[in-house]
């Protein structure tokens, strides 16, 4: 299987999106450089080597660098893909051997990547940033590609965690509202789907409910912010989180770490005044 690696200094030479508006047939050649082509919409067929790789929407095709790939027909009139060209690393290579190097990701040429929204955001990030004359854009640009690189990873890896994008979404709002105490009616609500399926695909994912999750969220951020300012009052941490009052903080952070917070404060912090 291919592998890419880690800590490699690589250079971008082209990166776009392309519509084909009457479709098109691959190029046929070999280069010198990896093509990661990521489907917006429409279908295709291209070959590496003898292989043919089927690509649909939110698929990513990775074309190795050295090894020849082509097309035998047209993609689909109206297909529309997002593209790099991206310099191959000095580890890198198409047929990893029996020992795997550790620093880089172990990848096959096509990967389905329907449930990962993040692949296609870093697909376009990476384009976006391509185009701007920004200061240390290739410092950036390496950070994408090899975020792109682990995201791709966790698409195929056998031990990859399953990823509903319900549920991505449920975590990120949870994240950018420490202040709210979302019922799991009215964060259903905003996703479009019934309390009770949310519970059950947080229950399959995490082994817990969804306000289970959401409570354990809350105290590993309320435990943070205890040390992070150690002179904040506990009323303030309440409002900061959702809480009632300090009474409901209190109580619920006791259940959660068998202490009240003020205790876990005065533990957890030496420099903290009057301690």
């Amino acid at each position: 299987m291919p592998f890419y690696s880690f800590g490699s200094p690589r250079k971008i030479s082209a990166a776009s999106y392309i519509y084909y508006a009457q479709g098109c047939l691959h190029p046929d050649r070999v280069m010198q450089e990896h093509d990661f082509v990521y489907m917006l919409n429409g279908q295709w067929e291209i070959f590496q080597g003898r292989e043919a790789f089927f690509m649909e929407n939110d698929d990513v095709l990775i074309l190795h660098a050295g090894q020849h790939h082509f097309g035998v027909r047209d993609c689909l009139p109206g297909t529309q893909t997002i593209y790099f060209h991206i310099g191959a690393g000095h580890k890198d290579t198409f047929q990893c051997g029996k020992e795997t190097p550790s620093e880089g990701a172990l990848l096959p040429p096509l990967i389905h990547c329907g449930g990962r929204p993040r692949v296609k955001l870093l697909f376009q990030e990476l384009v976006s940033i391509w185009h701007e004359p920004a200061p240390r854009r290739n410092r950036k640009l390496d950070t994408l590609f090899e975020l792109l690189l682990l995201e791709l990873e966790e698409c195929c890896g056998q031990e990859a965690h399953f990823h509903d994008e319900v549920l991505l979404r449920s975590v990120s709002l949870l994240a950018q509202n420490p202040q709210k105490f979302f019922t799991a009616g009215e964060l259903s609500d905003l996703l479009g789907i019934c309390a009770r399926t949310l519970n059950r695909r947080f229950q399959l994912q995490y082994g817990k409910t969804f306000y289970q999750y959401q409570m354990e969220e809350k105290m590993h951020m309320v435990q943070q912010f205890l040390l992070d300012y150690p002179e904040a009052k506990l009323q303030t941490v309440a409002v900061n989180f959702g809480f009632y009052d300090e009474f409901h903080l209190n109580k619920a952070f006791r259940k959660y770490t068998g202490m009240p917070p003020g205790q876990y404060r005065k533990a957890n912090i030496t420099n903290f005044p009057g301690l």
